[in-house]
């Protein structure tokens, strides 16, 4: 079988990891796979791939017309999967998926779409908005994260929509440094999706109590200069650290004691299933959607109400002066995490697969 991989980028994003991960499993099952970056500017990945797998990159229009930019990717993705000629297509986020749907019509390849972000609030054009529905219902499936996810969509897409959430790997090839007092560590592009100035907000007022605290959020993006005066006015600029993007993928686990997840919205936030996987003690907002479903279980994190700063303050405060709860935490999340182990996730993506070639149009249990 022939499958492509649509996605935008080749960095260090959640959605890259999954297609890394996706890609290689159904290599070793002896497909031929091919993965195409719609947006990046050269065929080297963040997460390597092995050379059985071909990478291929769309070239970049050098003009200012936004309009013309879509049209030439979506040209050349057109006339890249027509010479390919793929049994399937898979996509991975919406606008990638949108240009996915208008590249495969006519074309004799099966699509399934898979929606990574929390398509209802983020930030999209009404020109994406109006064929993010239409797409939906050409694809042969659509891959939703989590059960909440599903449940909003509209009632003539979730008869093929199925949710199965990410897998999570055993990190490996990294210590836990040490280091005095306490760390926080957070992790994400640094844009307005991720609420690191919550997480500022609320860190400042638990160093003011405690000295020894401190605070390091991986990840590059446009906020950094906002988030990096803020944190001066803030009196903390001397207890944060933004070191941009980590050399390894398991960098960041080396260095933090408790993990925070200050997301407005989410798809399904994958650092958190590694911060669980590593033994680390976690504090996450209940956004929508992903955290509430994976520490459904009482004493495996602590959740707190969506953009309360107040009640993330408190329970950062909590975590790091009461060093049994740390040790629950911490003990807990590797049980959580093995709930979402690539053998089991992949048996989820390998039956979907096999249906949607096949041309069955069997609706799948939703996974609970």
């Amino acid at each position: 079988m022939r499958i492509v991989f649509v996605l935008s980028g080749l960095g260090a994003g959640g959605a890259e990891k999954i297609v890394n991960l996706l890609a290689h499993h159904r290599d070793k099952n002896k497909d031929s796979v091919h993965v195409i970056a719609v947006n990046a500017e050269r065929p080297q990945s963040y997460f390597p791939y092995d050379s059985s797998i071909k990478i291929e990159v769309i070239p970049q229009w050098r003009g200012s017309c936004r309009i013309c930019a879509t049209a030439f990717k979506l040209i050349e993705l057109r006339r890249r999967l027509r010479a390919l000629k793929p049994d399937l297509v898979v996509s991975f986020l919406t606008k990638i998926n949108i240009l996915v749907g208008v590249a495969t019509l006519g074309l004799d390849t099966a699509t399934i779409i898979s929606e990574r972000n929390n398509y209802r609030v983020q930030s999209m054009s009404p020109f994406w908005r109006l064929f993010a529905p239409f797409i939906a219902r050409c694809a042969s499936r659509l891959v939703m994260q989590t059960n909440l996810a599903r449940s909003f969509l509209p009632d003539r897409l979730k008869a093929k929509a199925v949710v199965i959430p990410n897998p999570v790997t055993p990190p490996e090839g990294f210590s836990r440094s040490s280091g005095g007092g306490t760390r926080f560590v957070a992790v994400g592009r640094l844009e307005k999706q991720k609420g690191f100035d919550l997480l500022l907000e609320a860190f400042s007022r638990v160093a003011r109590q405690l000295p020894m605290v401190t605070l390091v959020i991986f990840g590059e993006g446009p906020e950094r200069a906002a988030l990096e005066q803020q944190a001066r006015g803030l009196g903390i600029a001397d207890r944060v650290r933004m070191p941009g993007v980590t050399n390894s993928p398991v960098g960041w686990l080396s260095v933090g004691d408790i993990f925070v997840l200050s997301s407005r919205f989410e798809g399904f936030p994958n650092v958190l299933l590694e911060a669980l996987m590593a033994g680390m003690a976690t504090v996450a907002f209940d956004c929508p959607w992903g955290p509430a479903d994976i520490l459904r279980t009482e004493g495996t994190g602590l959740l707190v109400p969506a953009e309360d700063v107040d009640r993330l303050a408190e329970a950062l405060r909590r975590v790091a002066i009461d060093q049994p709860l740390r040790q629950k935490l911490a003990a807990s999340g590797p049980l959580v995490a093995a709930r979402y182990s690539k053998s089991a996730v992949f048996a989820q993506w390998d039956e979907l697969i096999s249906n949607v070639v096949k041309g069955r149009a069997v609706n799948l249990p939703v996974q609970g």
